[in-house]
């Protein structure tokens, strides 16, 4: 049995929707099912082809999906799927329709990812896992509109792997200073890290930054130069297994994106900030919540400000012993590292296809 994947990454969207979409992956492949991904470019071949996952690049515009339609409706007649899955916000009606169509042609299922709620989507089912998402915010989205199986809520957050293995296990913090991670994504196309490194070198010594540089990270040599010679800022790369990093840390720095609920699986007490407007809800969730604090959107701040308030409020975070205790309690209701295996419950395999529990 095949399932086919549709999502994209680069320097201008960033990682997550391919991340999230090879959690699920991970998941299905150990339920024997072949997991095959289509991109519109070829900027995140490496990772896919090297998690063992046959790829296909479809040549096309990630912001025009309507135009390879005929390409992807082509994969679905050749590979004759079980069902497929797409993670972008670049969908539209049509294109929802078109596939919907061609899969159901062929006894298969379309899976939509969403966490914008736009429109009212035409697939089977849906999956939104964000801590805001919302069963009647969706009826009123779906209103008049046949509605899908909806997997809604944070258990079917799709965490890696070695996530779903660091949740229970101990946080082992430093014995001596404060470690403080700090990731700004993939791309970074705000250019954050490299103010937050300048910020950094401010900051006593007995406060130790981890940098995770994302793989299209375009000011990575100048934030390596930056902080040469500074014994408290260490720069990390190519991390094969950042779960361990995080569950050394004290507090973390992080866009408001996926990778928040990577940092709950952790319990790391987290400082969060938005880029984008589909991060402003994940933003207030949390915040309503007292899981993460919020310093603000980089779009109104711009970088050096924000960059400033961010590490006063790590700083003030991870000095709070109390707080961190709280915050760290609350995390570890948020997630149990299970949610790819429930979406893989949930859309029973068959011989027909995936069938909502």
């Amino acid at each position: 049995m095949k399932l086919l994947f549709r999502a994209d990454g680069n320097p201008s969207i960033g990682a997550g929707h391919v991340m999230r979409c090879l959690s699920i992956a991970d998941a299905a492949v150990d339920k024997g099912v072949e997991c095959i991904f289509m991109t519109a470019g070829d900027e995140f071949a490496n990772i896919i082809e090297n998690r063992g996952f046959r790829h296909i690049v479809l040549g096309s515009d990630y912001r025009k999906m309507d135009y390879e339609l005929p390409q992807v409706i082509q994969v679905i007649d050749d590979e004759m799927p079980v069902a497929m899955i797409v993670d972008s916000y670049f969908v539209t009606e049509s294109y929802l329709g078109s596939l919907k169509q061609a899969l159901n042609a062929v006894g298969s299922r379309l899976v939509y990812i969403d966490d914008i709620l736009s429109f009212p989507y035409l697939c089977d089912t849906l999956i939104n896992y964000n801590i805001y998402a919302d069963e009647e915010a969706y009826k009123v989205l779906y209103n008049g509109y046949s509605t899908p199986d909806m997997l809604l809520g944070t258990a079917y957050a799709p965490l890696r792997s070695e996530f779903r293995s660091a949740v229970g296990k101990k946080p082992v913090r430093a014995d001596r200073g404060r470690q403080i991670l700090v990731s700004t994504g993939g791309a970074d196309i705000e250019h954050l890290m490299i103010e937050l490194v300048r910020e950094a070198k401010k900051v006593k010594k007995h406060h130790t930054f981890h940098f995770l540089i994302g793989a299209a990270n375009e000011d990575r040599n100048l934030i390596v130069s930056e902080a040469d010679g500074e014994s408290n800022l260490i720069l990390h790369e190519n991390v094969t297994n950042i779960s361990e990093l995080m569950l050394s840390c004290d507090a973390a720095i992080s866009a408001a994106g996926s990778t928040l609920y990577e940092l709950c699986a952790c319990r790391v007490p987290t400082v969060t900030y938005i880029l984008a407007d589909n991060q402003i809800p994940g933003a207030r969730g949390f915040e309503q919540r007292g899981i993460m604090k919020c310093a603000g959107d980089i779009r109104e701040t711009g970088a050096v400000e924000l960059s400033a308030r961010l590490i006063d409020m790590a700083l003030d975070l991870c000095n709070n012993e109390g707080e961190c205790a709280l915050i760290a309690e609350r995390q570890g209701s948020v997630v149990d590292g299970k949610g790819a295996e429930r979406v893989i419950e949930k859309l029973t395999l068959n011989r027909t296809g995936f069938r909502a529990k």
